[in-house]
């Protein structure tokens, strides 16, 4: 049979027995596509600029929960892992970047920087980029862990980079977003930021969406860092917002969930939540899906704010730290119990679970490979 006609009758299957599967009241367009990481390329934090967390991988790709490796590294890693070209890139507390063969887990190579790196990496042809608690954006050798260059900030860096035609950018504690050049770190532009901004910029369509403490969205040229609009919302935003459609979706402190246009800020709707939205959200099929500090994983309809599922994390504490990936079907994200959640994106039914030793605040990432992500027990972990 023509290697064609076998794809396309695999595909046409799938997607019959996922619609017969569809009950009222929940998603049903939820489709398995054609694999889009030929390269395993989940380069940076939220998967690619725009934050959707959201890559569509083939009917193969499903995770039963079980370890395929953990690498121990010397302190706890917070840092959400990135994967690119058969390596995993991530930072650990112990001062260190570490570059990991994903097939194995054996380690490249490892290099030590002035502080405790929480942010995430993110790769960009052969350079890692990433920021320091020592408050230095540092670009290095992908290849050899080899500092290139390094640009200093007046206070911390947890936020993780984005790289964007040739910009490299991400928020600091000192209240400023900076966007600097990927070739030499020389800065191109700076935004002065009302408190401090731990969360990731996403980028779409040549504007930087990033969030502060001081409870503002703002959208800024990626040109010049100029003002587009500002959005207020009633406490501190703390996760990344994400950007689909034309939408911004981000959570607040304030206990809202919102979605506005990107075009100006307006308010498109806004889920109103049992406590306060502290991670990130992922997007995909017409579909968001974000964590509250309640313990529950939402599935919210992207064009109304509809809730279709909720589904209990058994977390110790109310405060949640890491983000859900979606891969495909599924929505892999970590707890402050030490689980790896594996579940259902269309129903929100928990397949599976995987225990690590203390809380998970690394956000996952997904590889042909299988689901890595980090520990606080200080170990980096790879499911499949």
């Amino acid at each position: 049979m023509n290697e064609y006609l076998k794809q396309f009758l695999v595909l046409f299957v799938a997607v019959i027995f996922i619609g017969g599967l569809a009950t009222i009241g929940q998603p049903t367009d939820i489709a398995v596509k054609p694999p889009v990481l030929p390269d395993n390329s989940w380069q940076m934090f939220r998967y690619n600029p725009s934050h959707t967390s959201a890559v569509f991988l083939d009917l193969p790709y499903r995770t039963s929960g079980k370890l395929r490796w953990k690498f121990p590294a010397t302190g706890q890693i917070d840092s959400s892992p990135a994967i690119y070209k058969g390596v995993v890139y991530v930072g650990c507390d112990d001062k260190n970047v570490y570059a990991l063969e994903e097939r194995t887990g054996r380690m490249l190579w490892r290099s030590n920087l002035g502080g405790a790196v929480k942010s995430s990496p993110c790769i960009a042809g052969n350079t890692v980029y990433v920021g320091c608690e020592d408050g230095k954006l540092y670009a290095l050798d992908a290849r050899s862990g080899k500092i290139l260059w390094s640009f200093a900030t007046t206070d911390r860096l947890s936020s993780s980079p984005v790289v964007f035609e040739g910009m490299v950018c991400l928020g600091g504690w000192d209240g400023n977003v900076y966007a600097v050049d990927a070739q030499n770190g020389v800065l191109r532009w700076k935004f002065e930021a009302q408190g401090r901004v731990t969360a990731s910029p996403a980028i779409a369509d040549g504007t930087v969406y990033i969030a502060s403490h001081g409870g503002f969205v703002y959208a800024l040229s990626a040109t010049d860092g100029k003002l587009i609009w500002e959005y207020k919302a009633g406490n501190k935003i703390y996760s990344s917002p994400m950007v689909m459609d034309g939408m911004v979706y981000f959570g607040s402190w304030d206990k809202n969930f919102y979605a506005v246009t990107a075009e100006n800020g307006q308010t498109r709707w806004k889920f109103a939540g049992t406590d306060t939205f502290s991670i990130s959200p992922a997007g995909g099929h017409g579909r968001v899906f974000v964590g509250n500090d309640d313990r529950q994983l939402y599935c919210l309809d992207a064009l109304t704010g509809k809730m279709y599922w909720k589904t209990q994390l058994q977390s110790p504490v109310p405060l949640l730290a890491s983000s859900p990936a979606l891969a495909g079907p599924m929505l892999y994200i970590g707890s402050a119990d030490g689980n790896l959640y594996g579940i259902e994106a269309r129903t929100g039914y928990v397949k599976w679970k995987y225990k690590t030793q203390r809380a998970i605040v690394s956000s996952p990432a997904a590889g042909l490979t299988g689901i890595c992500v980090g520990s606080q027990d200080g170990n980096l972990y790879l499911v499949n």
